[in-house]
């Protein structure tokens, strides 16, 4: 595998559902690794919204991953079970993570973070993810216990849209941090305002602070 964070340019391709567009995801990351890198830059988010098993065979996206000399591979959008109770199959995401590996592209996983006031799932989801990389090594985002963090000691931001489910401004802006310190390797809380994005500035550091500690805690890649 080799290190993406000594390439001169970083061509990011996201598979996922729409927890990885909300909010201009794919832009934003894409924002914050040209600031922090002084890289060419570039990040696709590939179309529709099917589970990462699904597009094994949706005849677009194999294409798209060989199409083009990509850094890294980011993978959202594994199935699991709300409540606990099930477990689903784990193969398709470990294919995609194989397929990425023999093309020299660097895996991310990407767990989805918890549902609002639900306590237990973001560090379910980033254990289970935790455990396709122990069969299938890949680097893992520690976004559920970051997010958890970040909801237990600031209660009053707010990371949730009014579904509970999707991620507001603030919410995107803390997983693209911790998406750009698990990418780039270098640290989100080094990281400068930007005044343009729509979160407000005393907001950016608080998120830009817990994204570097959550990433220190749960080290993401094992290459």
């Amino acid at each position: 595998m080799p290190d993406n964070r000594q390439l001169n340019s970083l061509q990011i391709l996201l598979f996922g559902n729409s927890h990885s567009g909300s909010h201009n995801l794919p832009g934003t990351l894409q924002t914050l690794l040209r600031q922090g890198t002084s890289k060419t830059v570039s990040a696709l988010r590939a179309g529709g919204a099917p589970y990462l098993d699904e597009r094994l065979d949706d005849q677009v996206s194999r294409p798209l991953l060989e199409s083009s000399q990509w850094s890294h591979l980011i993978l959202q959008a594994q199935k699991y079970s709300t409540t606990g109770l099930y477990n689903y199959s784990t193969a398709g995401a470990k294919s995609w993570i194989a397929l990425a590996k023999a093309r020299g592209v660097t895996p991310v996983l990407f767990p989805e973070h918890p549902r609002a006031g639900n306590n237990e799932e973001g560090m379910r989801i980033f254990r289970l993810h935790q455990q396709i990389a122990a069969e299938q090594a890949a680097c893992v985002a520690p976004v559920g216990p970051v997010w958890d963090q970040v909801l237990q000691q600031y209660p009053d931001m707010t990371l949730h849209s009014e579904d509970g489910n999707h991620a507001a401004p603030a919410g995107a802006l803390l997983t693209a941090y911790i998406l750009y310190e698990v990418i780039s390797g270098r640290p989100a809380d080094a990281l400068p305002d930007l005044p343009d994005l729509a979160v407000p500035v005393s907001s950016q550091r608080i998120l830009r602070n817990a994204a570097s500690a959550g990433v220190r805690q749960y080290p993401a890649c094992p290459f």
